[in-house]
């Protein structure tokens, strides 16, 4: 006897499946009725054997470790029924069959299965807006695996929500099953794509808004109105994700304006009959505009040490408390409010402390009574510290920027201080601190999650600079050198043209020197640098040593030993052996440096908030060993601040100051001095060419023409103010707004000051074809420029307009560019 059940190839929920499944199952009925040789009727129940039929792929082990029946045990018509059903439920089958035949002391159970065909191939048809990689990512049917019409069903919805989220939002997703007939009950599953344009959003507007203007709701939203410009980007484009979310935002936008009883209502779009553009509508209801009304504190404030001193009181969380009476209800500012108060315990142990607002308003005064609850929980020591992720990088490297250990008690600024040095260190996508509950009631384990990112590179490359003409590099960096923590470098440039220059140099960094909290760097070198008027060659090696006061002070000591050569051969139009009053002169510096600086940038590489000041001397003297031409005194401070404004719009401002004096008979010498101009510190002029002149005669006959040898200034001072914003995000593309100014200042002149009746033949401040004293004794300029974080490292594309000439013959405009940020 038999029991046979099947269903339709396109859905285990079909009607087919269910008449062919209850027919399946009433033949089993009537089988176990019928007299004769049925289920169970033998002298002996018991299976002796179980025979499968028909698999082909499908190893008999895993159908085996479906079936309730088994050799050695009863034939029970109920197990097989329930065998029956677990067969079709693994969904590898598309016919199945049950039969006993009579063996020798019991049954031989036989079953019987035709397997469903199995996927040869995964195509997609249609799709142009995204790429098949892109695709892939969310579907998981995969080749050489049972066809399973549900799962295709599924990974087509996937299919059309990645294209939902990318503004297809009209698009349609099928799949087709092709049999292959040379290969048997194998398939090709083929998903159909109709992308259909992407829906602009034409308009959105707002119903019942009487206090809070169109544009200012619309500023907050991620959702925006298309406009000719938006081909070029997803601007514009109709996202339903985001728009879900804009509906939060335009509630809390409103809570911030103290508008705590607003409702937004269920928004309406309408489709253009082109079904190219949306319009949405959304209604609202704004309530009244409510002030904070009393601040208050209730529960567990108190707190105090084992010895019971007072660590927290309420006066001490009123002056965390930024929201004052009378002040307009922001549920924003309260979010803040609560971290700060919740803070306050939680860095005396009380990781678990809770802050709970009560809100009670008062519709008739139109006031928010603020109640802050405090349940402080029991205190809490750091238990174990763990470190996932870190393929490379050794533990120790990233467990030194803790700035909490194991076993002391817990400290939230700690916590959050110890995330941001970690992040800061530049090796890592993504840094997260997460907490747990300990082996014991009061301890509180921290695991650090880390993902990293390449920090080695290896470049070898040519081209083009506005700025140095024909550049050839040659690069290979490791700023985790080892997973150490140790930064190596080793470089070479060439590069041709009026401003061209030659360099090799070796670099090597240890922030943490033997383990302690000593600093140690070198850097040896070989350049050549072409200047407007001479060409400056040195050799040199700097060591340096470095320690930190606090996290954010630091000082450093080092030495540099270098060789310099001048030579005016073949540099512009001035001959060999030109006499500029022994500033030419070049030979051994021997010089030793100390700096000071204060550092809370968030990022070391890419700062979007904090600021860098650094002081720095430098002394080179023949007591140290430089020869008496090179020894001179050197001082700079430079001051750097980052501030995000508005969105994602970054303002930086760099003031930089320089002062160099001579300590011999020969004055400052001319490789030392400064030589502002191009796009390393006033844009919009030529490189290296603003800053005092001086007379000199292009033949030894005095009666020989002359002309303006840029000597350089003893004293520098610079400005510059960017403010940088995304433009493709994704792509590491930045846009910046610029404004430069800055000038290098003769011996005799003070800084911005010039005196315009100096000596032609000694210093000419300005030469033949100047246009007198810029204002406040600076050149200024304006421009504009792009910025690509590559993978070779961050491009630099800038518009420099001068406002200022420092010659009537210089350009209205200059574009350079370059490799490597500015500051």
């Amino acid at each position: 006897m038999r029991c046979r059940a099947g269903r339709d190839n396109r859905s285990p929920k079909s009607p087919l499946w269910r008449r062919r499944g209850a027919a399946g199952l009433l033949i089993l009925g009537l089988l176990l009725t019928l007299p004769g040789p049925a289920w169970g009727t033998s002298s002996s129940d018991t299976i002796v054997h179980i025979a499968y039929e028909g698999l082909r792929r499908i190893d008999e082990a895993a159908v085996k470790s479906v079936l309730g029946s088994q050799v050695g045990g009863t034939l029970d018509p109920d197990v097989v029924t329930a065998d029956l059903h677990a067969l079709w439920d693994t969904g590898f089958f598309r016919d199945v069959s049950l039969s006993k035949e009579a063996a020798k002391d019991g049954w031989k159970l036989i079953v019987q299965l035709k397997e469903k065909p199995s996927i040869h191939e995964v195509n997609y048809v249609g799709q142009r807006a995204l790429s098949k990689e892109d695709i892939t990512e969310v579907v998981n049917v995969r080749p050489n695996t049972i066809l399973n019409l549900e799962l295709l069903k599924a990974n087509a919805d996937k299919i059309r929500n990645l294209y939902v989220e990318k503004g297809h939002y009209l698009a349609k997703v099928d799949y087709a099953v092709k049999p292959l007939a040379k290969a048997g009950d194998t398939v090709d599953v083929v998903f159909e794509i109709q992308e259909n344009p992407k829906v602009l959003v034409k308009q959105i507007s707002f119903v019942g808004n009487a206090t809070l203007r169109d544009d200012k709701i619309k500023a907050i939203m991620q959702t925006k109105e298309g406009n000719e410009l938006s081909f070029l980007g997803s601007g514009g484009t109709y996202k339903e994700e985001f728009f879900q979310t804009d509906l939060l935002r335009i509630q809390a936008f409103y809570h911030d304006h103290g508008f705590v009883g607003v409702r937004v209502g269920e928004p309406t779009a309408n489709i253009s009959p082109d079904r190219r553009y949306i319009y949405l509508s959304i209604p609202l209801e704004e309530g009244e505009r409510y002030n904070v009304g009393k601040v208050s504190f209730h529960g567990e404030v108190e707190l105090k040490d084992p010895e019971g001193k007072t660590l927290v009181e309420e006066k001490d969380l009123l002056k965390r408390v930024q929201v004052k009476s009378g002040d307009q209800f922001s549920r924003t500012q309260l979010v803040t409010d609560i971290q700060a108060i919740t803070d306050a315990y939680r860095n005396h142990g009380y990781a678990y402390a809770n802050i709970i607002p009560n809100s009670r308003p008062n519709p008739e005064t139109r006031t928010v009574d603020l109640e802050f609850s405090v349940e402080k929980g029991e205190r809490v020591y750091i238990g174990r510290i763990e470190i996932v992720g870190n393929t490379r990088t050794r533990d120790k490297v990233i467990r030194r920027e803790m700035r909490v250990v194991e076993g002391e008690l817990y400290r939230e600024t700690g916590v959050k201080a110890s995330e941001a040095r970690i992040t800061q260190l530049g090796y890592f996508e993504r840094v997260e601190i997460k907490r747990s509950a300990g082996a014991e009631p009061d301890v509180m384990d921290l695991t650090i999650h880390i993902k990293e990112k390449s920090t080695g590179t290896f470049q070898v490359g040519a081209g083009f600079s506005s700025v140095e003409s024909f550049i050839a590099t040659a690069q290979i960096s490791q700023q985790n050198f080892l997973g150490k923590g140790q930064s190596l470098s080793l470089s070479a440039q060439l590069s041709f043209g009026n401003f061209g220059r030659k360099l090799a140099t070796l670099q090597f960094w240890e922030p943490y020197f033997l383990d302690s909290f000593w600093a140690f760097g070198l850097n040896a070198y070989l350049t050549q640098h072409y200047y407007q008027d001479f060409m400056r060659n040195s050799t040199g090696i700097s060591p340096t040593l470095g320690y930190p006061i606090t996290h954010d002070l630091r000082v450093s000591l080092g030495y540099t030993l270098e060789e310099v050569e001048i030579s005016t051969d073949g540099v512009g139009s001035v001959p060999s052996g030109v006499s500029l009053n022994n500033l030419n002169t070049a030979g051994l510096s021997s010089a030793v440096k100390g700096s000071i600086s204060y550092d809370t940038r968030d990022n070391r590489l890419f700062p979007t908030r904090g600021v860098f000041h650094v002081l720095d001397g430098e002394l080179s003297a023949q007591a140290l060993g430089a020869d008496e031409s090179m020894a001179y005194k050197r001082l700079n401070l430079a001051m750097r601040f980052y501030q995000p404004v508005v969105w994602k719009f970054i303002l930086k401002f760099n003031a930089s100051f320089g002062y160099i004096f001579g300590g011999s008979k020969y004055g400052v010498p001319v490789s030392e001095r400064f030589f502002p101009g191009g796009i390393y510190t006033i844009r919009g002029f030529q490189p290296r060419s603003l800053g005092p002149t001086q007379s000199v005669l292009l033949g030894n006959d005095p009666n020989s023409s002359s002309r303006e040898f840029n000597i350089g200034g003893n004293k520098q001072a610079l400005f510059n103010l960017e403010l940088e914003f995304p433009i493709l995000e994704a792509a590491g593309v930045k846009g910046v707004f610029f404004a430069d100014a800055g000038n290098a200042y003769a011996d005799s002149a003070n800084f911005f000051n010039y005196d315009t009746h100096i000596d032609t033949k000694s210093y000419a401040i300005f030469p033949d074809d100047s246009r007198g004293p810029p204002p406040l004794g600076m050149y200024w300029s304006v421009g504009l420029g792009f910025r690509w974080f590559s993978p070779i490292g961050p491009l630099r594309f800038e518009w420099g307009f001068p406002i200022t000439k420092h010659r009537r013959s210089e350009d209205d405009s200059i574009f350079e560019f370059t490799i490597g940020n500015f500051f």
